[in-house]
């Protein structure tokens, strides 16, 4: 099984300029783990996950604050025909939860560990029976 199998969802960005409390919004709004962003050309500079908003608030930053300030970059990408195997290694050696998937130069959406630890576990459970 490669990475692309597990883009489902279609990838949400926003400009680098957007606050904290719109990119918490828009992850609300779209039942995603994570927002990137984009620069004045439309190209992807960074990404915000839950957990740098989570770490915002405990900061006390102010909501409006840009979201570029908390978002980190570059964004790691990899191509759909990933195995899943070799996402989780990229992962744990650069230390990181979320992979851009692309098509050839085309984002298709975020994968994160979570995703992908829970798809390994649940084909190490159906390869047991």
């Amino acid at each position: 099984m490669n990475v692309g199998q597990l883009v489902v969802k279609k990838m949400v960005s926003l400009p680098i300029t957007s606050s904290i409390r719109e990119v918490a919004q828009v992850m609300r709004e779209n039942d995603v783990s994570s927002v990137v962003l984009t620069n004045e050309r439309g190209e992807i500079v960074a990404i915000v996950t839950e957990r740098d908003i989570t770490r915002a608030v405990a900061d006390g930053l102010d909501y409006s604050t840009p979201a570029g300030k908390i978002g980190k970059g570059p964004v790691i990408s990899v191509d759909r025909d990933l195995p899943l195997f070799e996402a989780l290694e990229l992962m744990g050696e650069k230390k990181i939860r979320h992979l851009l998937v692309k098509d050839k130069d085309q984002p298709l959406g975020i994968v994160s560990l979570r995703e992908i630890a829970n798809t390994i576990s649940l084909m190490n459970f159906a390869d047991s029976y």
